[in-house]
Order: C-alpha cells, then sequence, then structure tokens
C-alpha cells in the first residue's frame, strides 16, 4: 500500500501533509555569490562593508565551518564534547551514531556579514561547499531561523521561532519540512541506510522517523492528545518560560507567516554556493524571542543564528531519490532530534531595544525628514546613555510640513527639525497644488548639516535561474513608464484570467510589464522577462509630498525624450503608449511632481459583471499598487518579498461588507519568481541588505550607482539655495556623480530658552563629531550614510557653538528671548554667508500643510530604539500634533512588525503568481 493511501485511510490529522510530488518544481536554485571562508574554525571574515550599500562583511563578521558549527556565545567553537550526537568533535572525527549525514555537510562554511549591534534589519548569510539542492528543493538546502538566549551551549529547539502554520510546507509535498511536530520511530529502532525504520503509527521508512524522538526534552516533545506515533515540539516563549505552546494555535499567539523571519527552504547553487537576507527580529517584532530588551542587568537580551543543513538523509537513514517519485523528498522538521544536532550555531549580539533612562526622564523633541531616522537613532542610543539620564533625545519622522508646523507653533515642545530644504519652503510647492488662506509666522532659524545620504531604488530578483545579486539598470524613461502605470499588469482591469478583461484599448500595444520592456530587457540580460499573466512589478512608493519625491522626477525630466512622452501619448522609437490619465497630469513640464499619483482611474469588478457584487467590491489602482507607510516598511517588504497587491479574485473570501468573494492580497512571493523593488533611502536599502539600481542615461550608458566616490561628486557639484542650503541638481551631479544626494540639516529656532539650546547644540555637536564615524555600533554613522566632508562638519559645529553663545546671553539676562527678526551670527554660519528664513516671514495658513491627498502624519519608522525613545520618557506638556505622532509612530511600528512576512520558498497558490 502507498504511503499516500495509509494517510489517507486512517491518519486524519495528517491529510494537510500528503506528498504532493510536482511541487518542487517551482523551487530553484540561488546564483553563485563565493564568499571565502577558509575551513578549521570559526573566525571574523574580512571587513568589506561597503558603507554606502551595506553590502560586503562587517568587523563582526564571522565565518564558520560546519565541522566547527556549534559555537558559544561568544562565537567560538565548544571543544568539550557534549551530549550532542554530532558534536563538533564528532563532527570532525566523522563519528557517531548520525554519522551518515556527514558527508553532505562536511564542506559546508557558513558566512554571516554581522553578529553585533544588531537591530531589526537584514544580515547577509552566504555559504560555499554546499552539495547542490536536488530539483528545486527535493534535498540539500539550508533552513535559517532566530532562537533566543546567551547560554555557552547555545538553543534549544523549544527557544526558536520555526514552524509558522500555513507557510512553505504546509502547502508543498514537504509538508512536515516547515512544522514542529514529526513521527516517533517503532521503539527500540536505530537509523540505518540500508533499513531505516518505520514510524510507531505505521508509516514508512520514506517518511523520516526520528530515533531520537520524543527524547527526555523538558518540556516534553509530545503535545497533550497527540495523535499515537506523533511528537509535538513546544514553542517556549522568553517572556512566559512557565506555560509552552504546543501547535499551531497556540503559537500564533507570538509568531505566525507573517510575523515569522524563518526561512524554510535556501538553496544552493551547483557551485555549492549560496546567499539570503535573513531579517533579524528584536523584541518589538518578536516579543517571544525578545532580542535586545533590556534585563534586570541592563544587558541587552542574546539571540542566536541557527541554520539547519539538510542533506539527503532522513533521521532514520532513509535516503531520498533524486527523482520525482514517492520518498523523494526530505519531509522531516529540522527541530527534530537528529536534523537539529547538524545545526550551525551563531550568536547574535543585539543592540538594546529600549533606553536606559526611565519614565519620566526629560526630553528633547525632534521632528524631521525620514531619511535621517537611522542616523538620529543611532546618536539617540549613545547621547541618551552620556546623559545618564539626566534628558532623553526624541526623534519622530514628519512630512515637511508638519516640521513647519512644530517649529513654528508656540508650545509646542520641538526644538530641532531635520529637514533637506528651508523651513516652510514646501509652502510654494503646495501653492501649486491650490492651497491659499492665511499666515503662519516662522521664528528666526539656523541650519546646521548634519547627514548626507541619498535616495535610491532597491531590488530582490530571485528567477529560476537564481537570485539577481548584480546592481538593476535604470534609465528616466524606464523609470518614468513604472511610475505612470503603462504596463498591462500595473492596470487594474487587465485580468486576462478571466475572459473579457483585456485592460484599456490604449494599452494593448505596450509590455506586460517592466522586465518585458525592451529597454529593460537590454540593459538586464541576466533577468529573465515575466511574460505571463501576473502580478504588477511598480515599485513601492510613499504617498507623501515631499522635495525628495520632487528630485526624482527632476531626474526623470532630465532627459528631454522622456520629458517630452510624459506629455505625450506614444513613444516612436518603442511605439508604447502613455496612460491618458497621467498625459492629463503634464508630468514632463516644470515645476517637477513632488508626489506618485496613482492616476489611472479604471477599476475592475469581476462581481459586479457577473451580477453577483456591490459596486464597492472595485478593484482600482490603489488596490492593485498600495502605497508603503514609509521607507523603512517599504525596503522591509521588498526584503521579505512581501507583496501586498490586491490581485486574484477569491471567491472564498468574505468581503468586508460581509458577502461572499474578495481581492486577496498576493502575499509572499516564493523562490524562483520574486521580483519587488522599491524607491527608499540609502540608510534604508541599505540597513535591509537591497541590491541598488544603477542610474543611466536613456542610451543606457554612464550607469552610476550609489556609492562613497559617487556621493562625494554630486556632493561636490551641489550650489546652495537662497537659504544656503546645499542641494544636488539630480540633472547635473558632476561627472559619475549620483543624481539623487541630499544633505540633511538640523534647523533650530533661535527663540527657544537657554536650557533648549544647549541640548540641541549637543546633539549637533555630537552628529557632526563623533555621530561621524562610520560603524553599526549605537552612536556610529549607520550604513547609507556618507561621512561629512570636514567643511560641513566644522560649519554644523560652528552653528552649535553659535547656540551656546546665544544660550549663555539668555542665562545672563534672566532668561530674556532676543527680539525675533534678528539675524545671528549661527544662522549667517549655517547659510555661509547668507541669512535663513527670520521671523516675522508668512506663509498662506494651508500652505504648510500637504496637499490634498498627501499623508500629514508621522511616517512609521520601525525602529524600537527611537520609539521608546520618545514614548516611555514623557514628563513634559506637548502639543496635540505631537501626541498624534507619536501615537501614529507606536502604531505604525505594530503594523510594520505584524506586516513582516516569512521568507521561505512558499509554493503559491495557482492564481497568485503565474511566471516563468
Amino acid at each position: 500500500m502507498t504511503a499516500q493511501i495509509k494517510r489517507a485511510a486512517g491518519i486524519s490529522g495528517l491529510i494537510r501533509r500528503v506528498r504532493l510530488t510536482g511541487a518542487a518544481a517551482a523551487a530553484a536554485a540561488f546564483s553563485a555569490l563565493i564568499i571565502v571562508g577558509p575551513p578549521g574554525h570559526a573566525q571574523a571574515a574580512t571587513n568589506s562593508y561597503d558603507q554606502i550599500t551595506g553590502s560586503g562583511s562587517t568587523d563582526s563578521s564571522v565565518s564558520v565551518p560546519w565541522t566547527q558549527g556549534l559555537l558559544d556565545s561568544s562565537n567560538k567553537p565548544i571543544t568539550t564534547d557534549t551530549t550532542d550526537p554530532a558534536s563538533n568533535s564528532a563532527r570532525a572525527a566523522g563519528s557517531g551514531p548520525l554519522s551518515f549525514m556527514y558527508s553532505d555537510f562536511k564542506n559546508l562554511v557558513l558566512t554571516v556579514s554581522q553578529t553585533q549591534d544588531i537591530t531589526q534589519q537584514g544580515i547577509t548569510v552566504s555559504w560555499t561547499g554546499g552539495e547542490p539542492t536536488i530539483g528545486g528543493g527535493q534535498a540539500n538546502f539550508l533552513q535559517l531561523m532566530e532562537c533566543y538566549g546567551n547560554a555557552d551551549t547555545g538553543p534549544d529547539p523549544e527557544d526558536c521561532e520555526f514552524g509558522s502554520a500555513e507557510s512553505l510546507a504546509s502547502n508543498s509535498a514537504q509538508s512536515l519540512l516547515g512544522d514542529r511536530t514529526g513521527y516517533e520511530c517503532i521503539a527500540g529502532a536505530v537509523p540505518s541506510t540500508t533499513s531505516p525504520p518505520a514510524a510507531l503509527n505505521g508509516l514508512p521508512a520514506t517518511y523520516g522517523c526520528d530515533t531520537g524522538e520524543p527524547g527526555n526534552a523538558s518540556p516534553p516533545h509530545v503535545a497533550p492528545n497527540a495523535q499515537t506515533g506523533q511528537f509535538t515540539i513546544p514553542f517556549v516563549p522568553v517572556t512566559n518560560p512557565g506555560s509552552p505552546a504546543y501547535g499551531a494555535t497556540a503559537e500564533s499567539d507570538y509568531y505566525n507567516q507573517f510575523t515569522s523571519d524563518e526561512i524554510q527552504r535556501a538553496v544552493t547553487s551547483s557551485d555549492g554556493t549560496g546567499q539570503v537576507q535573513f531579517e533579524t527580529l528584536t523584541s518589538t517584532g518578536a516579543p517571544g524571542l525578545g532580542c535586545g530588551a533590556v534585563g534586570s542587568t541592563n544587558q541587552p537580551q542574546g539571540c542566536w543564528l541557527v541554520v539547519v543543513p539538510r542533506g539527503q538523509y532522513e533521521p532514520n537513514g532513509y535516503k531520498v531519490a533524486g527523482d520525482l517519485g514517492p520518498g523523494a523528498f526530505l519531509d522531516s522538521s529540522p527541530l527534530s532530534a537528529s536534523n537539529w544536532a547538524q545545526r550551525i550555531q551563531i550568536h547574535l549580539g543585539f543592540a538594546p531595544v529600549q533606553v536606559f533612562c526611565p519614565i519620566g526622564t526629560q526630553e528633547r523633541e525632534t521632528v524631521g525628514t525620514q531619511i535621517v531616522a537611522r542616523a538620529v537613532q543611532s546618536w539617540q542610543l549613545a547621547l541618551n546613555k552620556q546623559a545618564n539620564c539626566s534628558k532623553v533625545y526624541g526623534f519622530s519622522a514628519v512630512p515637511e510640513a508638519t516640521s513647519t508646523q512644530e517649529l513654528s507653533a508656540t508650545g509646542s515642545g520641538i526644538g530641532l527639525a531635520f529637514t533637506t530644504i528651508p523651513i516652510g519652503s514646501e509652502a510654494a510647492r503646495d501653492a501649486s497644488s491650490g492651497s491659499s488662506g492665511g499666515s503662519l509666522d516662522l521664528p528666526p532659524l539656523v541650519y546646521a548639516p548634519v547627514a548626507v545620504s541619498a535616495l535610491a531604488f532597491g531590488f530582490n530578483i530571485n528567477q529560476a535561474n537564481g537570485q539577481v545579486i548584480t546592481p538593476v539598470k535604470l534609465t528616466p524613461e524606464l523609470l518614468g513608464r513604472s511610475l505612470t502605470q503603462v504596463y498591462l499588469t500595473d492596470l487594474p482591469d487587465y485580468y486576462p484570467a478571466v475572459a473579457g478583461n483585456p485592460g484599456p484599448t490604449w494599452s494593448g500595444g505596450n509590455p506586460v510589464n517592466l522586465s518585458a520592456d525592451p529597454q529593460f530587457t537590454a540593459l538586464n540580460p541576466e533577468i529573465t522577462p515575466y511574460t505571463l499573466f501576473s502580478t504588477p512589478l511598480a515599485p513601492l512608493l510613499t504617498e507623501d509630498h515631499s522635495a525628495l519625491n520632487q528630485s526624482v522626477w527632476q531626474w526623470v525630466q532630465s532627459d528631454q525624450a522622456t520629458d517630452t512622452w510624459l506629455d505625450s501619448t506614444t513613444d516612436t522609437a518603442q511605439k508604447l503608449t502613455v496612460d491618458p490619465d497621467y498625459e492629463a497630469l503634464q508630468l514632463g513640464k516644470a515645476p517637477a511632481a513632488d508626489s506618485f499619483p496613482r492616476a489611472y482611474s479604471g477599476c475592475l469588478d469581476l462581481g459586479l459583471s457577473a451580477g453577483t457584487a456591490p459596486k464597492e467590491e472595485l478593484k482600482c489602482s490603489l488596490d492593485l499598487l498600495p502605497y508603503a507607510n514609509s521607507y523603512q516598511t517599504a525596503a522591509q517588504s521588498v526584503l521579505t518579498a512581501a507583496n501586498s497587491s490586491a490581485y486574484v479574485w477569491d471567491p472564498n473570501s468574505t468581503a468586508p461588507d460581509g458577502t461572499p468573494g474578495w481581492w486577496s492580497k498576493v502575499g509572499q512571493e516564493g523562490v524562483g519568481s520574486v521580483f519587488m523593488w522599491t524607491l527608499a533611502d540609502t540608510p534604508d536599502l541599505a540597513a535591509y541588505g537591497l541590491i541598488d539600481a544603477q542610474l543611466c542615461n536613456d542610451g543606457g550608458n554612464d550607469c552610476v550607482g550609489p556609492s562613497q566616490a559617487s556621493l562625494t561628486t554630486a556632493l561636490d557639484s551641489a550650489t546652495k539655495n537662497s537659504a544656503g542650503l546645499l542641494q544636488v541638481n539630480p540633472a547635473s551631479p558632476g561627472t559619475g556623480g549620483y543624481p539623487l544626494v541630499e544633505v540633511t540639516y538640523a534647523a533650530v529656532p533661535t527663540n527657544q530658552s537657554a536650557a533648549a539650546l544647549k541640548d540641541y547644540a549637543a546633539l549637533i555637536n555630537y552628529a557632526a563629531g563623533a555621530g561621524q564615524t562610520p560603524g553599526v555600533a549605537p552612536g556610529d554613522l549607520p550604513p547609507g550614510y556618507l561621512p561629512l566632508p570636514a567643511s560641513l562638519a566644522t560649519q554644523a559645529k560652528t552653528v552649535a557653538g553659535e547656540l551656546l553663545t546665544d544660550a549663555a546671553a539668555k542665562s545672563g539676562s534672566a532668561g530674556s528671548t532676543k527680539s525675533s527678526g534678528t539675524p545671528t551670527t549661527a544662522g549667517q554660519a549655517a547659510g555661509a554667508g547668507s541669512n535663513t528664513t527670520s521671523a516675522g516671514g508668512t506663509l498662506a495658513a494651508g500652505q504648510a500643510t500637504p496637499a490634498a491627498g498627501s499623508s500629514s502624519s508621522a511616517y512609521g519608522i520601525n525602529q524600537p530604539t527611537a520609539e521608546l525613545a520618545t514614548i516611555t520618557t514623557r514628563s513634559q506638556p506637548v502639543g496635540a500634533v505631537r501626541w498624534t505622532l507619536l501615537a501614529v509612530a507606536l502604531v505604525g511600528a505594530v503594523c510594520a512588525a505584524g506586516g513582516t512576512v516569512l521568507r521561505s520558498a512558499r509554493v503559491p497558490r495557482w492564481l497568485h503568481r503565474l511566471r516563468p
């Protein structure tokens, strides 16, 4: 009797685990990326970290061979023999009851790009010497997970988040591969490659029972009322160790397929190499692990990266076949004792999640552009600790208009805003959108340069031939097309899965998506076009109106042909028709747009056409191409391949109004069919390890990506605006210069108290001094930022010095305030001879607020260190706007964590993804 018939006959709990032998064809090997790591013992890898892109290895990188893969909390090999059946000594000697597994792992060398000062981010895990994956995922692959603990012996399976419900394996032939459940072997059985034992419940040896289970673990590896012959490994949360969670329902209180960072199958290429980006989660995103949470010892909770290599053998000695017949797939859990014994464990030192100061500490509040968020969050930790809890610096990322409102509002409690443009200048831009009204007074302001970064486009592309790791090339024309819904799959009413929905007539001759655009394929021949019915390949964008968005459009407009095409109907060379709804916006004309509209007005309602669904079930542009909350959440979504596009009609889903049928979201894109990209800032792209694009001229030449050299060249080309702030012209960044470079300034009103001026001067002095040291430790300048040139650092310190002078003068005059409208020496220094906006200047009421349709709330920056600095240290009255910002930031953090989708090789449902 076949194994499938036996399952159907009497084991109802295993129905969902029936082998679907055709599933393996959906997975594919990652492309080669050779990381040199000599065998012998764990050691620090060579520091090859790129400050701007975040690629390469940091000083804390670790390279470890499997033969020495059990590391202690200092990441040194455990030299003493343990009860582990595959200890380092057993691996090195090739002995022990599980030695039949060793041949598949003996040459494996794993490298982790960063192991210290970890936050919620992406770290690169690469390897050499692996056995090539068979059949796209039948055998020979790696499984990765995050676990908690600081013990030198390493974590137990109970300490790891793995086995999320409805993940890869529950939808594939390998149903227990992504589970915490397995089969016991018959009593007294031992592993055998010639006569592997069967399971206790009668299932044949092909199902990979484990002779080491259930063992004597505490808590026990047997669920209450478990099916005979099955064991379940509980998850024991660090926050509630006395209540182990057995089974998917209980585990879902701590993690699920949307919040886990587990990778259930990372494949190895034909040359034995592989690479994945692993997202590390802190206690905010994974409270059951508690990584980075500061305990009674004032030290952050450490955690582990555990990698379980899987070869061709099941724990009972059964060797899977290299074909698609019965028993061709590994099917057992990596948490099962014998598989767990093969693990590589690497300790991760986390940066502290919460601040070192108690509730009630005085807070100096700051707001500003999201592109400075990661730098400020790093500086916060150092400054807050350095202040010995006498004060705390808070930060919320907000739109430009909100910075203007906060600095101009009396009693707002916010005395510094980080900005790339003069405070209040967004009003003139908003005025072009029809805003009008009364006036808004601005205080006298000074500007200190504190950070240099850039906007960039980050990609995550994984196809049947592997992971794309070379920069994607873009031209102004390609970007202009991607931003204006000209490709078929970017149109909600293009739905060829159902007859009669071919999209609008004007789009008929256009490419199906960006990857199939002839110009794109010519520039990027390593990317195979997705030519079948597919989800959109448009970039993730934010909804706000900003000068940052405007600079992107200025680069698009730098090409005359693209400029003309945006305002016409057809590309005469490519015969590609512009979307008429975007043509009406005249995006090729100056001034450049400051937002990314979803202008196409067509919608699709399959239910309505059949007369069964109400009007509100339309799928329109915002459903198909949703906006991201921030650069950070966008980069995180791309890393995890979490596609929130509503694309497939699911008649079994329930609509919000309770009627049957609704548009389901694509969800996590699986290995072999990933294509996601986003506009974000270089610090967020570097943090999550995305591949940056190179920006080329329209002929595909002179391509430049973000780098230390290209950002420096562009900065050298910058000119001062009327307020003295440096601006890079995207149309002329200098030869070899990257066009989307931004300088962030700290804008400080001088009509503040002496105490406030001193505190803000201290922040600027730190930012321009020690805060410009590149690194990943708290207080360092994070990856993605270019260290300030000496001239800008001097300028910032001059401004800080003038603030201190002003503070001293105020203290000497019993707290009197400098009169409005009097320019300060600091202001002149900040403007390099030009005074900044002075008090008494006015803005039309409404002009300092975002134009209609833009976001008016704080960005959802999901960085726990900054959130707790601003949320848990309240001690002074603040305005309503500040409370709103704090609430939105907190909600954004929760949503961002909840939106994290595991990056496993899920086999997608049939309509979610039909790509070659």
